[in-house]
């Protein structure tokens, strides 16, 4: 499950960005932004937040407090990795490490050529590869069939009652165009108001003002939601993994008993340990091994206790009424994407260990 974040990872790689844009042109491509990142992740203090209210408080703290260290480690980092050790380890971490819910995504947004891949988006994907069709998706109550060429409205009763059955457990919501819709909605809603203050007297309301106001925060949403599927997806794009979050799972499951483990939110309990154990970020095969067994060796009484800190603390408080970040929300749409994949493919054994073979299976297929 992962419903929780560094807030610092994405910071992070848009400071790395910003300094490698500085450098000249011919030095530019040797720097490997996972490791720069790695090096100022696991020098800093971890700042996890699993609801929006924990991301917000984490990000401002993060930008007014940290940022003279954010740029100067950044750029420490940029000098190890160019000026570092030659005998430095490249073997790229196992693809094992990347085999969940956010890893298999971004490979099935490379495979799928679809950017900014969404799990609501898979099955109807999945669904035009294996009829050869175009794919549909459902918005306002009108279906979008949308080929490699164009995008034309149709009704719904257009498609087949498979097809609906389908787009009805799995609507796919494309950023942009929810974005472009919302937007000109937005801009005849402000025609229609300000044609409507030009007939009131002076005194009333400023529609102007509160349509413009509406019309920011539907922009600020798209945007926190493009950002939340970036970071989302963050780690297995650039190769980068943390290595106590496997271990902490391993203790809580040891910890808890089944049904608590199953009931407490797991997400609280590892953000909250994770918040108070040093960062171990590696990029490579070895350095994962040796941050791993450092933590067994050096780590595993402070890494237990953390974790039965957090299980006594999450279950003493009540997150129901507090809105989780989008993490969350992506994780939903994994489940249910994966249960309409099972029906539409009609196969009981799909899981996230072989999704992204069956869909490279049905390419070549298409393909021949």
């Amino acid at each position: 499950m992962l419903g929780f974040v560094n807030i610092l990872e994405e910071i992070l790689v848009k400071e790395t960005y910003h300094q490698i844009d500085e450098l000249r042109p011919e030095i530019q491509p040797k720097v490997r932004v996972a490791e720069v990142v790695a090096y100022a992740l696991n020098r800093l203090p971890p700042l996890f937040a699993t609801s929006m209210s924990g991301w917000h408080y984490q990000y401002a703290y993060a930008v007014n407090e940290l940022q003279p260290q954010i740029s100067q480690l950044v750029r420490q980092g940029i000098k190890t990795v160019l000026f570092g050790d030659p005998l430095h380890d490249l073997t790229p971490l196992p693809n094992h490490l990347f085999t969940n819910s956010a890893g298999v995504l971004y490979q099935l947004s490379q495979i799928l050529g679809r950017k900014h891949l969404r799990w609501r988006d898979v099955p109807v994907l999945v669904e035009a590869i294996t009829t050869r069709s175009t794919y549909a998706t459902k918005i306002n109550n009108q279906t979008i069939i949308q080929s490699e060429e164009e995008t034309v409205l149709q009704d719904a009763s257009y498609l087949s009652r498979h097809t609906q059955a389908l787009l009805s457990g799995s609507k796919r919501f494309r950023e942009k165009r929810i974005a472009q819709q919302k937007e000109q909605e937005l801009k005849q809603q402000s025609l229609c108001l300000y044609d409507a203050s030009l007939c009131v007297i002076q005194g009333q309301v400023n529609y102007g003002s509160s349509s413009w106001a509406l019309e920011k925060k539907v922009k600020d949403a798209a945007e926190m939601e493009y950002r939340a599927l970036q970071s989302y997806t963050l780690q297995a794009q650039l190769g980068l993994v943390n290595v106590l979050d496997h271990l902490i799972f391993r203790a809580m499951e040891k910890i808890m008993k089944p049904e608590l483990y199953n009931q407490i939110n797991q997400a609280e309990v590892a953000a909250y340990a994770l918040n108070r154990l040093p960062p171990m970020y590696a990029t490579s095969d070895r350095g994962f091994k040796h941050l791993r067994q450092r933590a067994i060796n050096e780590f595993a009484r402070e890494l237990v206790g953390a974790v039965r800190t957090g299980i006594m603390k999450v279950m003493q408080v009540a997150y129901t009424d507090v809105p989780p970040i989008y993490a969350y929300q992506f994780e939903k749409e994994y489940e249910q994407s994966m249960q309409v994949l099972r029906k539409l493919l009609n196969r009981e054994d799909i899981s996230l260990d072989n999704i992204v073979a069956i869909v490279q299976d049905l390419l070549l297929c298409k393909s021949a």
